[in-house]
């Protein structure tokens, strides 16, 4: 697939077929996480792939205490601390599916940077290993979607049950948890990006 029509292919998927990945697929999105570029070439990241599925419901429901919100009045009580329209939009379509995506996903990705604590930096330079971290974490979301396997970025609110149970060394962080697989069904883009409403040229 050529490149910026894999980029154009991606979405946002919550839904999953219980079809497994093949390893060689599974190596392959992972490598091409290891070619992001990174802040002073040290790359200081790791991934857990959750398998075990008693394991993965205890990190998940205990670790990341992730819940399912079916209930739309508390969905709609939770959204208040929001003014976007469209964030609000964004969160009624995945807060009923927060527990059941990372039970029901073939596979269940944590990636790690070793970092300070996000509220111990107090620069941009101290936020460089996270900001290559995403790098990373983009490089492997595009790799799925070439190979037709997608899946959600969910970061932890507090993820330091996850960090103790998984046994995540001290200067570790949890950057973000991805449950992936192949889709039940490709989401429509939300609406076709305007390049013009947000370049600039010389001046803001």
């Amino acid at each position: 697939m050529e490149f910026y029509e894999t980029v154009t292919r991606r979405r946002t998927v919550r839904e999953f077929l219980p079809d497994p990945i093949p390893e060689e697929i599974l190596r392959r999105v992972l490598e091409s996480g290891l070619q992001a570029p990174c802040n002073a070439h040290l790359k200081p990241w790791q991934f857990v792939l959750l398998r075990d599925q008693e394991k993965r419901r205890q990190m998940v429901v205990d670790g990341l205490r992730a819940r399912d919100m079916k209930d739309k009045a508390e969905i709609e009580r939770f959204l208040k601390r929001f003014n976007d329209e469209a964030l609000k939009e964004v969160y009624r379509r995945a807060l009923p599916v927060q527990l059941t995506m990372m039970l029901e996903a073939p596979e269940l990705l944590i990636v790690c940077t070793q970092m300070k604590p996000p509220d111990e930096c107090h620069t941009l330079f101290e936020l460089n290993p996270l900001a290559s971290v995403w790098m990373c974490i983009e490089n492997i979301m595009l790799a799925m979607a070439a190979e037709g396997i997608f899946g959600c970025t969910y970061t932890p609110y507090d993820a330091s049950g996850l960090k103790s149970a998984l046994c995540i060394p001290s200067g570790w962080e949890v950057v973000a948890v991805i449950p992936f697989g192949y889709p039940q069904k490709m989401p429509v883009p939300y609406s076709d990006e305007d390049l013009d409403r947000r370049l600039h040229i010389n001046v803001w």
